[in-house]
C-alpha cells in the first residue's frame, strides 16, 4: 500500500457503514453478526478500521474537479475460546471464504459456492473499485484461551467531487 498523502475524513463514515453492511451479507454467517469494534469476551467477530480512510493521490483540474484514490484499511476479528485444532481450522476457513467472496472471488460455504457480484454503493462521489485481503492468522491465545484471529482487508475507492473555490 502507497503512503497516504492526507486524510479523507468524511470518507470514513461512509466507508465504515458500507463495509459494515458488506460483511453481515456474508452468506456464511449463519445467524451470526459481525459488529463494529465491539466483541464480547470469549466469542464474535467484528472488524475494526486500521487508520481511518486515507487519500493515496490526488488530481485537480484548473475547473475544480478532484479525482482522488483512496483507501480503508481495516481488520477483521474473528474470537474464540476454543482451544480445539479442529476448531481453529474451521474458524481459518471461514475467515478465508470471508475474505474470498468480500474480494469477488468464488467462495464455498456448506456445499454452495457464491460470488459476490458487485462492491456496495457508496454515498457522495466515491466508488469501491476493489478489495484485497491478506492471509488470516492467530494471534497468542491468553490465560483463560480465548483466542482472537485476524485477517487484514484493503477497500481501494475513488472519491470525485468539485472543490469550490471562493470569488
Amino acid at each position: 500500500m502507497a503512503d497516504p498523502i492526507g486524510v479523507d475524513a468524511s470518507g470514513y463514515e461512509v466507508l465504515t457503514k458500507a463495509v459494515s453492511e458488506l460483511l453481515n451479507r456474508f452468506p456464511g454467517l449463519e445467524g451470526r453478526v459481525v459488529s463494529f469494534e465491539e466483541l464480547p469476551d470469549t466469542y464474535g467477530i467484528a472488524f475494526s478500521a486500521s487508520s481511518g480512510a486515507l487519500i493515496i493521490s490526488e488530481q485537480e483540474d484548473i475547473l475544480g474537479n478532484v479525482h482522488q484514490k483512496c483507501n480503508f484499511p481495516f481488520i477483521v476479528v474473528y474470537r474464540s475460546a476454543s482451544t480445539r485444532a479442529d476448531q481453529k481450522v474451521r474458524i481459518q476457513t471461514f475467515l478465508d471464504s470471508l475474505g474470498k467472496w468480500i474480494c469477488g472471488e468464488p467462495a464455498v460455504v456448506g456445499d454452495t459456492e457464491y460470488r459476490l457480484l458487485a462492491f456496495p454503493e457508496l454515498a457522495s462521489g466515491r466508488k469501491i473499485t476493489k478489495i484485497t485481503r491478506s492471509n488470516s492468522y492467530g494471534t497468542d491465545p491468553s490465560e483463560k484461551g480465548i483466542q482472537d484471529w485476524l485477517m487484514p482487508v484493503v477497500v481501494e475507492y475513488d472519491n470525485d467531487f468539485i472543490r469550490v473555490i471562493g470569488e
